[in-house]
C-alpha cells in the first residue's frame, strides 16, 4: 500500500492585526526531504509513521506546514500552501490513502474554513474510493465540510495536549482496517451553541471538560462499533460560523449510532454550559493577592496575551501593575520586543538601561512602558521544555533578562507561550525561589507548574485573547451562542 502524508498546522487569531504572510508560511514549510525528521518527536505524524512502518506501507511525503499563531493567512500564503499540497499529491502518483496532521483553526483572508477547503480539494483529486484520515488539535473548530471530506477525523483527548503520538497510531490502525476491508467508517458531526473561553478547556479533575471527555471514552470503550469519539473544545479567537465546541463520532458502518452518540454528547455539553464561565479577578486585586500571599510561588496567568493564541506577546498590563504596587521577587515572562532586546544587548550584561518596552504592535495589549534596570542575562532564547505536552525545543529569539528593583523582566524577540519551569530556569531563574511568576498562557501554566505553584491567579488583562468574549468584535459566529448570549 502507498500512503501520502503531510501536515498543515496553522493557528489563527482572526482578531490579531498581524496577518500570516507568505514569507512566514514559506519559512515554516518543510518539503518531502524532511520526512525522516517528521518521523521523530511527539507529533501525530510521527505516530502515524510508526504505524505505517509496522504495516510495511510505502510512504509518500507531501508538504509539512508549521506556522505559529498569528492573524489571518493572506490570500497568497494560503493559495501557495494549498497548491503545494495538490501539486505534490498529483506528482506522487497513485496512492491508497492520505493522512494529514491538522490544527483545525486556519482562517485565510478569503477562506473561513481552510482545513475544509484543503481537505475537499485533496478529496477531489484523490476520488471517493481513497481513504483520507486527519488528526486534529483539541482546539480545532470543526465544520461539516471537514467531516464530509475526510473518512475519519480524530482529535486529541488531552488539554494541554500530549497524546498526539497515540492519536497518529490510531489513525494508522483505522486506515489499515479500511485497506483490509474490515472497517467502513461513518461519521456524524454535532455542535452545541457554545464557544467557551480557553481557560475552561483545561482537562483535569474538577474541570468540566474532564468529565465530558471521560464520558466519551467510556462510550467508545463500551461498543466495538464505535471507532472514535472526539470532543473538540474549539478556539474562540479564530472566528468562523462554527467556532466553538464540536463532537465528531465515527462508527464502523453504523451512521445511526454515530448520530445518536454525537447528539447525546451535544446535549450533555449544553447541560453543563454554566460550568464553562471563566474564573478571573481584576488585575489590581490579583497582583495585590499575590503580593500578600504568605507562600510562593504564586502564578499570575495573563490569559489575554498568550503567545499560543496568536497575540503579539508584548502586553504590559501585568508588569505595570507589579511596578505600581512595588512587588518584590516577581518575574514577568515574557514581553516580546525585539527592539528593546537589541538595545539591552548593545548595552551589555551588568549595564543600566532605560527601555520603553511592549505595547508596540497594536493598541489592544497595553501601552508602551518605560522601565529602568540592570541587564542581568543575555541568551539565545533556546530552551527545551520539561513537560509531556508542548515538548521539544523552543526558540524565543535573542532574549534578555532585565532586573528592575523587585521585578525581573524577560524580554524576547518573539512571542512564546510561557507555561513551564524551564522557561525561567534557562535564564538562571529558579522559579521555586521567586514569590510571583507571570505566565502568558491560556491554561497550560496550570499543568506546567502543578508541582511548583502554591496558588494560581488568572487576571483579567486587556488583549485579543481576552477570556471575556463580549469584548471581541465577533461578526461571523453563529448566534445565539453561549456565553456571548444569555441562553
Amino acid at each position: 500500500m502507498r500512503v501520502a502524508v503531510g501536515s498543515f498546522i496553522v493557528a489563527v487569531n482572526t482578531f490579531a492585526t498581524q496577518p500570516l504572510s507568505l514569507e512566514t508560511v514559506q519559512r515554516g514549510t518543510l518539503g518531502a526531504d524532511a520526512l525522516s525528521r517528521m518521523g521523530r518527536g511527539d507529533s501525530a505524524l510521527s505516530g502515524f509513521l510508526a504505524g505505517a512502518r509496522e504495516c510495511n506501507w510505502e510512504v509518500t511525503p507531501l508538504k509539512f506546514v508549521f506556522s505559529g499563531g498569528s492573524g489571518k493567512i493572506t490570500r497568497e500564503a494560503y493559495e501557495w500552501s494549498k497548491e503545494g499540497f495538490l501539486k505534490a499529491l498529483g506528482e506522487a502518483g497513485p496512492v491508497d490513502g492520505l493522512f494529514l496532521q491538522l490544527h483545525g483553526t486556519a482562517v485565510a483572508q478569503h477562506v473561513d474554513d481552510c482545513e475544509g477547503d484543503l481537505l475537499t480539494s485533496l478529496r477531489d483529486l484523490l476520488g471517493e474510493k481513497r481513504a483520507i484520515i486527519a488528526s486534529l488539535d483539541g482546539h480545532a473548530n470543526v465544520t461539516p465540510v471537514m467531516t464530509k471530506a475526510a473518512d475519519v477525523l480524530i482529535g486529541v483527548k488531552t488539554n494541554p495536549h500530549y497524546d498526539f503520538v497515540p492519536i497518529g497510531r490510531k489513525a494508522a490502525k483505522l486506515m489499515a482496517g479500511i485497506f483490509d476491508g474490515d472497517l467502513a467508517p461513518r461519521s456524524h458531526w454535532a455542535q452545541p451553541p457554545m464557544a467557551p473561553a480557553l481557560q475552561k478547556l483545561y482537562i483535569a479533575p474538577g474541570w468540566p471538560m474532564e468529565h465530558l471527555v471521560r464520558v466519551t471514552q467510556n462510550r467508545e470503550a463500551g461498543n466495538s462499533k464505535v471507532l472514535d469519539i472526539s470532543l473538540l473544545g474549539g478556539f474562540f479567537v479564530s472566528e468562523i460560523p462554527e467556532t466553538g465546541i464540536s463532537i465528531v463520532v465515527t462508527t464502523d458502518g453504523e451512521p445511526n449510532l454515530a448520530h445518536e452518540i454525537a447528539e447525546e454528547m451535544k446535549e450533555m455539553c449544553w447541560a453543563r454550559r454554566q460550568a464553562f464561565h471563566t474564573d478571573m479577578v481584576s488585575l489590581q486585586d490579583g497582583v495585590r493577592e499575590a503580593i500578600e500571599s504568605e507562600d510562593g510561588p504564586v502564578v499570575l496567568g495573563d490569559l489575554a496575551d498568550s503567545g499560543g493564541a496568536g497575540t503579539p506577546g508584548d502586553g504590559t498590563a501585568v508588569l505595570a501593575e507589579l511596578l505600581k504596587q512595588n512587588a518584590k521577587d516577581a518575574v514577568v515572562g515574557n514581553i516580546a520586543d525585539s527592539a528593546s532586546v537589541q538595545a539591552a544587548i548593545h548595552a551589555g550584561v551588568g549595564k543600566q538601561v532605560t527601555l520603553t518596552v511592549g505595547g508596540k504592535v497594536d493598541q489592544f495589549h497595553g501601552r508602551p512602558l518605560q522601565i529602568s534596570g540592570r541587564v542581568r542575562t543575555i541568551q539565545d532564547g533556546i530552551f527545551n521544555s520539561s513537560t509531556l505536552f508542548n515538548s521539544g525545543r523552543f526558540h524565543r529569539g535573542p532574549t534578555v533578562l532585565v532586573e528592575c528593583g523587585g521585578v525581573e523582566v524577560i524580554l524576547t524577540s518573539r512571542p512564546v507561550l510561557v507555561f513551564e519551569p524551564n522557561h525561567f530556569r534557562s535564564l538562571g531563574i529558579e522559579p521555586t525561589e521567586r514569590k510571583i511568576l507571570v505566565c502568558k498562557a491560556e491554561l497550560q501554566h496550570r499543568a506546567g507548574f502543578a508541582g511548583i505553584a502554591r496558588k494560581f491567579i488568572d487576571v483579567d488583562t486587556p488583549g485579543l485573547a481576552t477570556q471575556v468574549l463580549s469584548r471581541l468584535p465577533y461578526g461571523k459566529i453563529r448566534r445565539p451562542v453561549f456565553p456571548l448570549d444569555n441562553i
